[in-house]
């Protein structure tokens, strides 16, 4: 019997506890005023199967802006000091897409220190050496723009836009797993 009681009283306390911590919400994308209405839905709506296949790891990356530019260097890029993504506009439905989740990719990368546990797993997928540089010069051919073309095809389901990095089926099941919480 006394071993119930406590039982009961340590669970009535973890209860307690858990009720007095403030809920958790799910990491927002914040759209600027410089993307219109039609990219702005589009993105909140690949934002949402973003958060899907990130469902276990978004504990660990917070909220991310998004900024439209008519003219950049690349289609897209991130920056880590403010957690913005600034994407090249116009452009089609694909392009925009594969590029909000190339970008997310590497918001998950430098927000989330749990990612660098990903690497060694997702370096011998990729069959790439372990001690293989992760961002060397952010060249198209590098771990880190690899991971975040895999991504792409994980959330989309496919690259819909062609790059130079290769991808292989084990990299994006190597994420899938990590993105579960395995």
């Amino acid at each position: 019997m006394d071993t119930i009681l406590r039982l009961a009283v340590l669970l009535a306390i973890a209860l307690v506890v858990q009720s007095s911590l403030p809920a958790r919400r799910p990491p927002r994308l914040i759209v600027e005023s410089s993307v219109d209405a039609g990219f702005a839905a589009l993105a909140q709506g690949t934002w949402q199967q973003f958060l899907a296949v990130f469902g276990a790891r978004q504990g660990c990356f917070g909220d991310v802006r998004l900024r439209a530019a008519w003219a950049l260097d690349s289609r897209a890029g991130y920056d880590p000091d403010t957690a913005t993504v600034t994407v090249e506009v116009p452009g089609t439905p694909a392009m925009l897409q594969s590029a909000l989740v190339h970008e997310w990719a590497h918001h998950v990368e430098f927000q989330c220190p749990e990612q660098q546990a990903l690497r060694p797993a997702f370096l011998a997928a990729q069959r790439l050496p372990a001690d293989t540089p992760w961002r060397p010069d952010l060249q198209a051919e590098s771990a880190s723009e690899q991971y975040a073309e895999a991504t792409v095809e994980l959330v989309l389901g496919r690259r819909p836009i062609p790059t130079k990095a290769h991808v292989s089926n084990e990299a994006v099941a190597v994420i899938a797993r990590w993105a579960a919480g395995e």
